[in-house]
């Protein structure tokens, strides 16, 4: 499994055509300016976005399924791959976008905050958790037609929800706030914290939740891959 991980991340780094690059950076340039304050955001979406997709196009490119299955791989192997692909090029791209922004390489007009991590990861662990079931299912040539566009809507969605937003400010409560309000109460009540601010703690606890509940729904959908491509004939 290990050495599927490193075929992808050295097919990863293939690029497709010189044209496609130098378009690429010209656009790159000419929003950077004016979407900079996003890009904390979206730049670790769209990287392991592209990498993980571009895995997937030179497999079905190169019609590689059959012989990496002629190797000593399993499917599950192959399933498991990509998803612990994603996972990592997600913390990298974190970590990368984490330190540009620190010293300011991309000339942004802020710095990279937690709640870039947040929307990040779960638009992420959520749209690929729809993506692959499609792939492993459909084949690539058929889902990269969808794929985009869930991403797209799940990171829309995710970033304009203003939440915690709402509640710290005017006190609106939604299901999961007020279940996180209601575990600081019940931690407080147990611990005891100093300075204790109810706000402060349900937002933390509540940003602990959406982690956890995205990360069950990635890995229930690692399972239904997994069911998907067994049954799948391979061809």
């Amino acid at each position: 499994m290990l050495q599927l991980i490193k075929k992808d991340l050295l097919v990863s780094l293939k690029i497709r055509s010189l044209k496609a690059v130098i378009l690429t950076c010209i656009v790159g340039l000419f929003l950077l300016s004016g979407l900079s304050y996003i890009f904390p955001t979206i730049l670790p979406i769209i990287i392991t976005y592209m990498v993980v997709m571009n895995t997937f196009y030179y497999d079905s490119l190169n019609n590689s399924e059959s012989y990496i299955l002629s190797l000593p791989n399993k499917r599950e192997d192959v399933v498991y791959s990509k998803y612990i692909l994603i996972l990592l090029l997600l913390f990298l791209s974190n970590i990368l976008m984490y330190i540009f922004f620190g010293i300011n390489i991309l000339n942004s007009v802020r710095v990279m905050v937690l709640q870039d991590v947040v929307v990040s990861y779960l638009t992420i662990l959520l749209s690929f958790s729809i993506t692959l079931p499609l792939i492993f299912k459909y084949k690539y040539r058929v889902s990269r037609i969808v794929a985009p566009f869930i991403t797209i809507f799940i990171g829309y969605f995710i970033s304009t929800k203003n939440t915690i937003v709402n509640f710290i400010e005017n006190g609106k409560e939604t299901f999961l706030i007020s279940v996180s309000r209601k575990i600081g109460v019940l931690l407080h009540s147990i611990i005891n914290f100093n300075n204790y601010d109810y706000r402060v703690t349900a937002s933390t606890i509540y940003i602990i939740l959406l982690f956890m509940i995205a990360v069950i729904i990635f890995l229930f959908s690692m399972y239904i891959s997994l069911k998907i491509y067994n049954k799948r004939d391979i061809g």
